[in-house]
């Protein structure tokens, strides 16, 4: 077979992990290359034989003692050659001074666990047509709200973004809102939607309650009238599903956040979609 060297990937080659992932079915976004290549251009790799990409893996550093997993893709010439396996354990040597996220395939979930992750919680994807109006209460997010968002969002992730966020709520194709509180004029409420290769995703979803969140997703979702919209939701959150399952949208697959070293109390409840699989 010959020798696999795992290698950092360059941005070229960040679009063929796209592309991998399209055909794998995960359906990413038209700009997700650009933005999680942004993000942290140090974590993402190739496994090569003899130059030839066989395998990609993604360990995206938030912090110092934070990152998160993915793009674990083996090319379907290459699988059961134990490429899968190399790829995890370098994952395994790099993350060991980290505590590493990941949302990972159930089939995988055994796997995962081999290399030192934990089962955290099952995410649900949702899929459907939505047929939203716009409220009044929803407004666009802008330059000067981004570093209120920043702090807003960082309350649901595990740690500030503000790297991924500059180029993910300004990307072409999506369009992303806040509601503020009356009295105060604090965020209470933020989400995003972006187009995919096959209709459009919403994530983040973030709101305090879930009124507010109900209202961005209709709001969200009037911005693309009659499309195939997917909303990935954790199973934590129970009026997140309830949500989603009331606008008759149905699961298509689900995975399990996983960690290497302790799970974040985030408060779920208001997580009613999650950003990205990829990268958390």
């Amino acid at each position: 077979m010959g020798e696999v060297k795992i290698e950092k990937m360059n941005r070229q080659e960040m679009d063929l992990a796209v592309e991998w992932a399209r055909q794998e079915g995960w359906n990413p976004g038209v700009n997700d290359a650009e933005c999680f290549y942004n993000t942290d251009p140090t974590g993402f790799y190739t496994a090569k034989i003899r130059n030839r990409i066989v395998g990609t893996i993604s360990i995206v550093k938030y912090s110092s003692d934070y990152a998160f997993v993915g793009f674990i893709i083996v090319h379907p010439e290459f699988r059961r050659r134990g490429i899968g396996s190399i790829m995890q354990r370098f994952c395994e040597t790099s993350c060991r001074n980290l505590n590493a996220g990941l949302d990972g395939v159930l089939q995988m979930q055994a796997s995962y666990e081999r290399y030192g992750f934990k089962f955290a919680h099952k995410n649900y994807r949702f899929t459907g047509k939505i047929r939203g109006k716009k409220s009044s209460l929803c407004v666009p997010v802008s330059r000067k709200d981004f570093e209120e968002v920043v702090t807003f969002d960082s309350k649901y992730f595990s740690t500030p973004r503000p790297k991924f966020l500059k180029c993910w709520l300004f990307q072409e194709n999506a369009k992303s809102f806040i509601i503020r509180k009356k009295a105060s004029r604090k965020i209470c409420g933020y989400g995003l939607i972006r187009k995919c290769f096959n209709g459009h995703k919403i994530g983040p979803l973030f709101a305090e309650t879930q009124d507010v969140a109900k209202t961005i997703l209709d709001s969200l979702a009037s911005s693309v009238p009659n499309e195939e919209i997917f909303l990935d939701v954790p199973e934590p959150n129970k009026t997140g599903i309830a949500l989603a399952k009331s606008y008759g949208m149905e699961t298509v697959f689900a995975t399990a956040r996983m960690y290497t070293n302790q799970q974040f109390e985030l408060p779920i409840k208001g997580i009613y979609g999650i950003t990205t699989f990829e990268l958390g």
